[in-house]
């Protein structure tokens, strides 16, 4: 286990340090009394991805088991009938008839799967599925990460001579994380569900944003004992949301740099790289390095960086993932350690499309302590994931600046591969629907007003030159621990407990002036601010939807490509495109190398981006996971909807528990499937009532998830459908099973299925023709018939008593009378409790006789119509009076 808070450390490598990176900043000062939290409104509990709203009948935007009760009362409901329009939303393949494929269709949207789960490239949503499916916990999960922490962080795994460890993790608070995972847990059970989305989902965050719980160093071993008193707004947004907050990620010192090499947990004098995950022997990119690698190998779910100048996009292009860089405003920089303020801002590092957009939806908002976020509320869908929806690239139009893309002349092995990737990537745009134009930006006018071009902005600078100094200055007032010694720049440097490298940039940032300073505000912001207005009337007068552009090349940055969004402030999102191919790598470029697709939007166009992002996805799956990190045991569930059967034939059976029974005796009749795949099943049957009684119904033991089953006189309906994405069943599979009393003497109790329509994971429906039946004959109970006689012998006249037991099978106890003859005279009896008890009179004999006589006793059963008749005899010795 990995221990709690532990400061994580590995060996170190001299790498050299690349351009400048990114970080945020704090405008005002919080307490952890008065903090305030994202205001916005984008709803981080929701997950309105349209395949996941689609049919709702509760308006409440998702599909619960509420939509499923309403659906299944309107099975065989019609668009002619009473109450259409209450239930046509769930008519999914719009046939005007709400049935079983419809309710199948409905129950898929439900957030829910029973079957295995995977941890290794798991998203947030398999993660809530199998949570909500009671296949794993919260606390199992962050378990599982602090396992692969432990077992990957520290350890060289690359057998390549150049191999070495990831270095990903700076601090893993595994205390604090298993006990908000174990709160979370008890919070699920209570209230049958989870919170949102990101309910007990473990976090990993760059380790420049305030914890309350863990150290922020800013990747700086000055900074190890700064233990803010609060979280930064966008880390209590996630807290807000049900998010575990597993461990701060490694990242570039103070975020200068696109090779997140850190001082951190080093000695004096020393640091450590973060390696890439598919080829340690190169960087994993930063400034959030960390973040990247570490959620690219699966150490956590969801990852969360900052970007100044690229350092959201770099480790995302590098580490196979989908990064967005926020407009600036869009989230609140208070309690993140800025760069500079201009060009900061934070966002979310994930696996997936959807996992940025449910990450986002928890951290946006206008917050008091960050002026520059006081319009975002106004900006806010109700959720960022209802822009999920696959096919958003048809009609669209996007674009690229030709500066932007590697020349067809060009002979590095990485641009080369980086320019097949993107005019790859931009073909499969146009395959998707859109169109694409290219465009020379040495053609375009400059802004007559301000004289901006597309290159003046890509010309630009970063902004952490002039505004490191001034910012980092206003953090330190406001957040960092009053505890730590080193609060300048020049102390920084006097103490030696940093980057070694790193010195010199220190050195000249703490020499910018305030006037320097002032100046570079006035010249840089009006850059910002025009730069955003020139490529936005650009986009509207040409109609485009988005710029597009590598991120990257193969682990390397391609001219000024990083600079077109920090610079002007719009917004971008990073996702894979595809990785170099052998070609290339023997020609020169690095090995499981990979360039991402950017797509740049206007002003809080994020929720456009994202729908772009998610399409050319779906399309294109090019993410791969690295396979210097495969599961460590144990990182696999085995969920109760699991179904190891082969397919069946589909055929139908039905089969009693007995040919025959006798009356008040129950049977039972089960109706079996050769599954070939079984989501949902519409099912009828029918028997004769007077025949048998329905005793129970039963599909336990069939195939997990849903199942209402009605009774009425004669008939059973049952219908059953699996859940979310729960595996659909196979083989042998019991659809229900019924219980009967039997009833009536000389009757069958024939039960045949009226209707069978299965449905499978396709949705498609298929009515079983002629599925049969099942009969029970009901027959009589065998009796057998005893007397005894009190006394054997009597004298003639005297009073005889008879005792008579009737029995048939255990427990049963015979009705009906019994008759007994003796001498032609007859007496009868009823039974009762299978038993009667008679007295006759002996018969008389002759004055003559003078020796005892025999006299035979016939006792005959007289049944009542659930048992047969049966007979006994036996012999009297009559004496003669003396």
């Amino acid at each position: 286990m990995t221990p709690s808070k532990a400061r994580l450390a590995s060996a170190s490598l001299a790498l050299t340090i690349g351009a400048a990176g990114l970080s945020l900043a704090v405008a005002a000062p919080s307490s952890a009394a008065d903090q305030v939290h994202p205001a916005g409104a984008s709803d981080s509990g929701a997950y309105l991805a349209p395949f996941y709203t689609e049919g709702d009948l509760t308006g409440d935007h998702q599909i619960t088991a509420a939509d499923l009760d309403i659906a299944r009362a309107a099975l065989g409901t019609s668009s002619t009938g009473a109450g259409w329009s209450k239930v046509a939303a769930a008519d999914l393949d719009g046939d005007g008839t709400i049935t079983i494929a419809d309710l199948a269709r409905l129950a898929q949207k439900v957030i829910y799967d029973d079957g295995s789960f995977d941890l290794i490239e798991a998203s947030a949503l398999d993660m809530q599925k199998a949570m909500n499916a009671g296949v794993i916990t919260s606390v199992q999960l962050t378990q599982d990460y602090l396992d692969r922490i432990t077992a990957y962080n520290s350890t060289t795994v690359d057998p390549a001579t150049s191999g070495r460890p990831l270095n990903a993790v700076i601090t893993a608070d595994a205390k604090d994380a298993l006990a908000a995972a174990a709160a979370s847990d008890a919070a699920r059970k209570k209230n049958g569900h989870g919170s949102g989305m990101l309910d007990g989902i473990p976090i990993l965050l760059k380790d420049n944003y305030d914890t309350k719980d863990m150290p922020t160093s800013a990747g700086c071993s000055c900074w190890e004992d700064n233990q803010t008193s609060t979280d930064a707004t966008m880390v209590a947004g996630l807290r807000d949301a049900g998010a575990i907050i597993l461990g701060k990620a490694s990242m570039d010192e103070f975020a200068y740099g696109f090779v997140s090499q850190y001082s951190a947990g080093s000695p004096v004098g020393s640091s450590k790289y973060v390696a890439s995950p598919y080829n340690t022997a190169q960087s994993a990119g930063g400034s959030s390095g960390g973040t990247g690698a570490s959620i690219s190998a699966n150490l956590g779910a969801i990852g969360f960086g900052t970007d100044t100048g690229g350092s959201i996009r770099v480790p995302s292009s590098y580490n196979q993932l989908v990064g967005l860089r926020p407009t600036v405003g869009l989230t609140s920089r208070d309690g993140i350690v800025p760069l500079a303020l201009t060009q900061d801002t934070g966002g979310p590092i994930a696996r997936s499309v959807s996992d940025v957009a449910v990450a986002l939806d928890a951290v946006v908002g206008s917050d008091p302590a960050d002026a520059a976020t006081s319009e975002a509320d106004t900006h806010l869908p109700t959720s960022y994931t209802s822009y999920l929806k696959a096919g958003s690239l048809a009609g669209k139009h996007f674009a690229y600046f030709t500066s932007m893309v590697p020349p067809s002349s060009a002979t590095s092995a990485s641009q080369i591969a980086a320019r097949r990737i993107f005019l790859d990537a931009v073909q499969k745009l146009q395959d998707a629907g859109a169109t694409v134009d290219a465009i020379d930006p040495s053609t375009l006018a400059a802004d007559p007003a301000n004289g901006v071009t597309v290159s003046k902005i890509l010309n630009e600078g970063s902004g952490s030159t002039n505004e490191f100094k001034a910012n980092i200055a206003a953090y330190v007032a406001n957040h960092l621990d009053p505890t730590v010694a080193d609060r300048t720049l020049a102390e920084i440097v006097s103490s030696g407990q940093y980057t070694p490298q790193y010195g010199s940039v220190y050195t000249q940032r703490d020499a910018v002036t305030t006037d320097t300073y002032n100046a570079w505000m006035a010249s840089h912001g009006s850059l910002i601010k025009n730069g955003s207005a020139y490529l936005t009337n650009l986009m509207d007068t040409d109609d485009i939807d988005a710029v597009i552009y590598p991120t990257t090349t193969t682990y390397g940055t391609y001219s000024t490509n990083l600079r077109l969004s920090p610079n002007t402030g719009m917004p971008a999102i990073t996702v894979p495109a595809g990785q170099d191919n052998a070609g290339e790598v023997t020609a020169g470029a690095p090995a499981n190398a990979n360039v991402n697709l950017e797509f740049l939007g206007r002003d809080y166009d994020e929720g456009d981006l994202i729908s772009y992002g998610y399409s050319f996805e779906q399309a294109t799956k090019a993410r791969t996971t690295p396979a210097l990190y495969p599961a460590l045991a144990g990182e696999t569930y085995a969920g109760p909807g699991v179904d190891e059967d082969a397919p069946g034939t589909g055929a139908v059976t039905l089969g009693a528990s007995a040919r025959t029974v006798k009356p008040g005796q129950t049977f039972s009749v089960t109706v079996d499937e050769s599954a070939k795949d079984l989501y949902a099943y519409d099912l009828s049957l029918g028997f004769d009532p007077k025949a048998a009684a329905l005793v129970s119904t039963s599909t336990t033991g069939g195939t997990t998830g849903s199942d209402v089953i009605t009774a009425g006189s004669g008939t059973v309906h049952v219908v059953h459908t699996k859940l979310g994405s729960s595996p659909a069943a196979e083989g042998d599979t019991k659809l229900v099973t019924l219980t009967f009393k039997a009833l009536a003497v000389g009757a069958t109790a024939h039960v045949s299925v009226t209707k069978l329509v299965t449905v499978d994971a396709d949705g498609d429906a298929t009515a079983v023709v002629e599925p049969g039946g099942a009969s029970v004959g009901i027959t009589a109970y065998s009796t057998t018939t005893s007397a005894s006689l009190a006394k054997h012998a009597v004298t003639s006249g005297k009073k005889v008593r008879l005792n008579v037991a009737v029995s048939a099978a255990p427990g049963v106890v015979p009705t009906g009378s019994v008759k007994v003859t003796v001498a032609g005279k007859s007496h009868l009896a009823t039974l009762n409790g299978g038993r009667a008890v008679l007295t006759f009179k002996a018969p008389k004999l002759a004055r003559k006789v003078k020796k005892a006589k025999t006299k035979k006793i016939s006792v005959v059963y007289a049944p009542t119509a659930d048992f047969t008749g049966s007979a006994t005899t036996l012999t009297l010795k009559v004496k003669p009076k003396h």
